[in-house]
């Protein structure tokens, strides 16, 4: 099962390291019309599998700017070493969970006349869109409003990096062994795990990625796959910037940015 994959690297990379050695809108109601940015995306960009991800500094500034009959998407890409700007701007309506979007005659970019739709819902006050990306990929895109605190949302939500792993009585600091990594990027709805492993004690295995759906039910957490759920055993400290996870006695911590 998916969960078994943290116990499964931590096991690889120690084994690696001892042999080198020895050799609904919970947060209330929220309109629609204001400026919404980027949160969290869940993509391929690269050809290797769908993760979630943090934006970078140039999709940070990309927003969809709602109005009673406009959407404005101000999109922000990177190429290269710059942020390139291309904004299209849509008429649309909003029917049953759906925009039905239209480029409009004074969009400076994109086919006027163009067709496109976009699932929408507002939970908990964040705005979560699917739709086909420009390389006709699915993509969910998790928004925040301009102006909204959002620091009620649940604690697991952000990018974490691992700091270090218990095991065994003894306390690995992250890259030692070498090229030992790991980050978790969580949205609302889903989360990955980026890691890296040493393959010996001066090379490293590729970097992998695995992506789960998760709910969390009072105050635990659980994968959710294939209709089972399975308890994912997480615990915070130093006020939620601290993500212990804890599997078949070995103890990985996570150090929120």
């Amino acid at each position: 099962m998916k969960k078994l994959i943290f116990s499964a690297l931590v096991a690889t990379a120690l084994f690696v390291s001892s042999c080198g050695k020895d050799d609904d809108n919970g947060g209330g109601s929220t309109s629609l019309n204001g400026d919404w940015y980027l949160h969290t995306m869940y993509n391929d960009p690269d050809g290797n599998g769908k993760s979630w991800a943090i934006s970078g500094n140039c999709a940070k500034k990309t927003y969809w700017s709602i109005s009673d009959k406009k959407i404005k998407h101000e999109w922000y890409y990177s190429e290269g070493s710059e942020c390139k700007y291309t904004p299209v701007y849509y008429d649309y309506t909003a029917t049953n969970g759906v925009f039905n979007m239209t480029v409009a005659n004074d969009s400076p970019n994109g086919n006027k006349g163009g067709t496109a739709s976009i699932k929408y819902e507002i939970k908990d006050k964040e705005l979560i869109l699917r739709f086909k990306n420009h390389r006709q990929q699915e993509e969910i895109q998790v928004l925040h409003k301009k102006g909204v605190d959002y620091s009620y949302l649940d604690p697991f939500i952000g990018r974490w990096i691992m700091t270090k792993i218990e095991a065994g009585g003894t306390t690995y600091i992250t890259g030692t062994p070498a090229c030992f990594t790991g980050t978790i990027v969580a949205s609302s709805i889903g989360f990955s795990l980026y890691y890296t492993l040493p393959a010996s004690q001066t090379q490293c295995q590729d970097g992998n990625v695995e992506s789960y759906d998760y709910v969390k039910e009072g105050d635990k957490y659980y994968n959710v796959s294939n209709g089972q759920k399975v308890p994912l055993p997480f615990s915070f400290s130093n006020n939620n910037q601290t993500l212990t996870l804890s599997l078949g006695g070995t103890t990985m911590f996570f150090q929120k940015q």
